[in-house]
């Protein structure tokens, strides 16, 4: 994972823990969402180019 990457979710967790707990549980599925974009798009990468 990229060092931009890395802040940017450190920084986004911060702000989701300072969040009321109702909202927590969607911004929270949209940091994993987005981890899992990247991952994935990483992984195609990847394996394309074997």
């Amino acid at each position: 994972m990229s060092e931009d990457l890395t802040q940017e979710v450190q920084d986004e967790l911060a702000r989701v823990s300072a969040l009321p707990l109702e909202e927590q549980p969607a911004a929270f599925a949209a940091i994993r969402d987005l981890l899992e974009r990247t991952l994935n798009s990483d992984g195609v990468n990847d394996s394309s180019s074997n």
